[in-house]
């Protein structure tokens, strides 16, 4: 939409926290663009890519305070690097579940994997946030979420 801005926190190929890799963008071209050149690994620091994403959205949400923030996480749900060294990756997701939801910041949490396999569950109810196949994302899923978290 018009006014809409998107912004893209990856896993860089063989390291163990996420980085921005598309600061936010109303440009939907550049968006696609850097989505599709990023690398897939094993290394999985899904609870620091979620930090940074909330970190990336207060920051908007000082600037543009009338803003309606969104994280839609792409994952088969098992994070395998922790934020910090030694601890569960999967208890640091939870609680930056529960940061979204402090923040009020919608998630929707598109897993590309089974169900049983992964912690998406958990991390939805954390967040208080929508979770689905990857094959049922789409537009009006994502609109629907945006208006009931706003």
């Amino acid at each position: 939409r018009r006014g809409d801005k998107v912004s893209l926190v990856a896993f860089k190929g063989g390291l163990a926290e996420a980085t921005v890799a598309l600061p936010p963008t109303s440009s939907r071209r550049r968006a696609r663009h850097r989505l599709e050149e990023v690398p897939l690994s094993g290394q999985t620091p899904l609870g620091d890519a979620v930090r940074r994403a909330r970190l990336l959205l207060r920051g908007e949400l000082l600037r543009h305070p009338n803003a309606v923030p969104l994280v839609v996480v792409v994952s088969d749900g098992l994070p395998t690097v922790p934020i910090r060294r030694g601890a569960d990756p999967v208890q640091e997701l939870l609680a930056e579940g529960r940061a979204l939801r402090r923040a009020r910041i919608g998630c929707v949490i598109a897993e590309v994997a089974e169900p049983e396999h992964g912690c998406a569950a958990a991390f939805a109810e954390a967040s208080g946030g929508t979770r689905l196949p990857l094959s049922a994302l789409a537009a009006d899923v994502l609109l629907e979420t945006v208006e009931e978290s706003g």
